[in-house]
């Protein structure tokens, strides 16, 4: 037996020992042991499970934000958080040993896993008690992503805002230079990148290996989502984007751009963080990233004097310029709206007991009324320390203070959606070339954007189980195409082990789900 398949073999050994342990851990289903009696005048400390914040857990525990949270709720809480690597692992560990966590704050996929294990505890009965303000700051919309067979097994912790945020960013200089304007279809984009190449020293564009869907590219072929409907055969269907019928045409044409030198060709190898200083030290002419990548762009056009400061403080009309999708075959603007939920908060079932204090705690932290801006406080801060409002332009921050916030988002467990974007946008204002990024991109958005289907998703057993490897599969066999294959010789082979692996199954299952949803 070869050594990969030995591992292979131990993998499915390990994980079916883990499902098994948990599984003889799970809960009886006739009685969670919820103390509804509980008095919250004397209220305990609490245990909270965390993601890795990429700092110590001790500065975690002693975060200004932390002290604000304890402050509005009146709880004690003792943060702890998952390693930076292998954290469902670990949380899957730790959920074995039944450790003493009053709330876990969990990823979408960490939170289907559990459920699918039966960890997790049915929260609806103490929700109605102790939740009232959870229940009115969060829509329907976004508990049905936390329902299964009819039961709330976690809190949602909907996005800020949906954005349209993976633009392509151009030097509006070195168009200026070349009199090109910004393309709107894959011809002129390819005429673009062609004489960047043919009259600069410039890379044309770059991206990262995190990226084999170019949003803005992907676009011109009808394909804007990572799962979204196609109309196949006169059927209406869910398909991720590999499976998509225009799939072919896009990775050729990405591979005649690579061909051409037109593409970094380290784009299989980039990092995020590499292609940002391609960009910003002016090796490249063209980026396609996220839109929180701005700010950092501006200063490392700043470091690198090809900006001045007093321009890095301003908006950059004269610098930068945004292409947000290229137009289809139909000659519309559509690209992807990113949204969903960044985070679900539950309950071990074997905390039942005192999971009255911790919805206490999670539905404290979402009030905001005329009386009591917890929420708020918690978000952006005090008025006229950390932001001014202004009733035309909404809230802005005062940059002095308003840095002390940068970790504020991390202590939510659940937000109330009916002001949090408004809240946030003076997150979006700290930096001025970013807000004018944010708002371009932003331009029509209901019209222009499409959601990720399975963004507003519940746990889907067979996606949750696949998902991992299908995508990482998909990833994969794009830089294989471009830069390997130079084409999609290979594409039906490759589409075939994508289904038999586990995208047939996860298909299914998803337009199972949406159809009858």
């Amino acid at each position: 037996m070869n050594k990969i398949r030995l591992k292979n073999m131990l993998a499915i050994v390990l994980a079916a020992a883990t499902f098994s342990s948990l599984a003889a851990c799970s809960k009886n289903d006739e009685d969670y042991g919820i103390n509804m009696d509980i008095d919250l005048n004397n209220k305990i400390d609490l245990n909270i499970l965390m993601p890795n914040s990429g700092y110590t857990v001790e500065e975690m525990n002693a975060d200004g934000n932390a002290a604000v949270v304890e402050e509005v709720t009146g709880y004690h809480v003792n943060y702890s958080q998952l390693p930076s690597t292998n954290a469902s692992s670990s949380l899957n560990t730790q959920m074995v040993a039944r450790e003493q966590y009053n709330a876990i704050k969990l990823t979408s996929a960490q939170f289907s896993d559990l459920v699918a294990q039966d960890v997790l505890l049915p929260l609806d009965d103490v929700l109605d008690k102790f939740g009232a303000d959870l229940k009115s700051a969060i829509s329907e919309e976004s508990w049905d992503v936390v329902r299964v067979n009819g039961k709330i097994y976690g809190i949602p912790e909907r996005a800020s805002s949906d954005n349209i945020e993976y633009p392509m960013v151009f030097r509006q200089d070195i168009l200026n230079e070349l009199n090109l304007s910004v393309p709107a279809t894959k011809d002129e984009l390819y005429n673009v990148l062609k004489t960047i190449k043919t009259k600069t020293n410039m890379i044309p564009l770059t991206f990262d290996m995190y990226t084999p869907l170019v949003y803005s590219v992907s676009a011109a072929f009808g394909i804007y989502s990572n799962w979204q409907e196609y109309e196949v055969d006169g059927k209406k269907e869910i398909r991720y984007y590999m499976d998509a019928p225009q799939y072919g045409e896009y990775v050729d044409f990405m591979t005649k751009l690579y061909s051409e030198g037109l593409i970094d060709s380290s784009v299989s190898t980039n990092a995020s963080a590499d292609c940002v200083l391609k960009f910003s030290s002016g090796k490249a002419a063209a980026i396609s990233t996220s839109l929180w990548s701005v700010s950092a762009i501006v200063s490392g056009l700043e470091s690198n004097k090809i900006i001045s400061s007093t321009q890095a403080a301003a908006t950059q009309e004269n610098t930068l310029a945004y292409l947000r999708a290229l137009e289809n075959k139909n000659g519309e603007e559509k690209v992807y709206r990113k949204s969903g939920y960044t985070y679900i908060t539950a309950i071990p079932f074997y905390m039942a007991e005192n999971a009255g204090y911790a919805i206490d705690w999670m539905n404290s932290k979402v009030i905001d009324t005329a009386e009591k801006h917890n929420f708020r406080d918690i978000v952006i801060g005090q008025e006229n320390y950390h932001w001014t409002y202004n009733p035309s332009t909404g809230y802005a921050p005062l940059s002095d203070h308003f840095a002390e916030k940068d970790t504020a988002s991390y202590y939510l467990t659940g937000t109330n959606e009916s002001v949090y974007t408004q809240y946030w946008l003076a997150r979006v204002k700290k930096q001025k070339e970013l807000y004018r990024a944010w708002s371009e991109m932003m331009q029509d958005a209901d019209e222009v954007g499409v959601y990720n289907v399975v963004d507003f998703a519940p746990p889907i057993a067979d996606y949750t189980s696949t998902r991992g490897n299908i995508e990482l599969y998909a990833q994969d066999q794009f830089y294989v195409m471009m830069v390997t294959d130079k084409g999609t010789g290979n594409l039906a082979a490759y589409l075939k082990k994508f289904k038999d692996d586990g995208g047939s199954k996860a298909t299914k299952a998803i337009n199972e789900w949406y159809y009858n949803k």
